[in-house]
């Protein structure tokens, strides 16, 4: 079994970022997906250069921080700052998403990342918001437009017209709160779900930034500890378990 160690949220605050990097030098992070619109990208930025072999997506984003595109009428503030989740979600559901709103911000988000010099290999999404009713559509045309992976969707979207769109057999969103220990993570990986998997993860060393925009944040540190201990590595090589990237899919 392949397994992809995915940190998110790269990109958010220094912290976060030089948490990442440590899971990457020292544990079995390999990709990482990057927020354009948070503070700390252009450190992102500077940090992905001098690991050139870590693998970077973009984490599409509706819920935090602000726009990169600017003032929308359906997804944010008079000040370009997103809404909450839950009225994110409220209003995709309801219809009431301007969809062309979407697919301008993601690419705004897109060509940032581009023009800073990185390729990404893969899309996925703060807070899974790229799986809610139409805004689906959107993640994919544009997945398939830029020739990347994705984090899972439901599957039967994957034919058609975006039968080309690739992503993981499985996904695991259980290394998290409270189920962020190694047992877990250990389970995780044994009882696999197919060829691959994708495990979502949020390492990092917690600075002012997040502490006090987050709500996910003390057990960051949790994690970090857990994936920058040797044994993982070892349970997985003891396993057969492959690290590896969405670029190697």
């Amino acid at each position: 079994m392949k397994a992809i160690f995915n940190a998110d949220d790269y990109g958010y605050s220094k912290g976060v970022n030089l948490g990442i990097i440590e899971t990457y030098q020292n544990g079995p992070v390999r990709s990482t997906t990057i927020m354009a619109g948070m503070p700390g990208f252009d450190h992102a930025i500077t940090l992905a250069k001098a690991n050139p072999s870590l693998n970077l997506g973009v984490h599409l984003t509706l819920s935090t921080g602000s726009s990169v595109g600017g003032v929308y009428k359906t997804l944010t503030d008079g000040d370009g700052r997103f809404l909450r989740l839950d009225e994110v979600e409220r209003k995709a559901r309801a219809g009431e998403t301007d969809l062309n709103e979407v697919e301008s911000e993601y690419e705004a988000q897109i060509q940032k990342v581009l023009a800073a010099g990185v390729n990404p290999d893969h899309f996925d999404s703060h807070h899974h918001t790229h799986n809610l009713p139409g805004i689906v559509t959107v993640f994919l045309k544009l997945a398939k437009k830029y020739g990347v992976k994705v984090r899972t969707v439901e599957k039967s979207l994957l034919s058609g017209e975006y039968e080309s769109v690739r992503t993981t057999d499985s996904f695991s969103i259980e290394f998290y709160g409270e189920t962020a220990t190694m047992a877990d993570l250990q389970r995780i990986l044994t009882d696999g779900g197919g060829e691959s998997i994708e495990i979502m993860c949020h390492p990092a060393f917690i600075d002012y930034n997040l502490h006090t925009s987050s709500s996910y944040n003390i057990k960051r540190a949790y994690e970090l500890n857990i994936l920058t201990n040797p044994e993982i590595i070892s349970f997985m090589a003891q396993r057969g378990i492959e690290l590896c990237s969405f670029s190697e899919l």
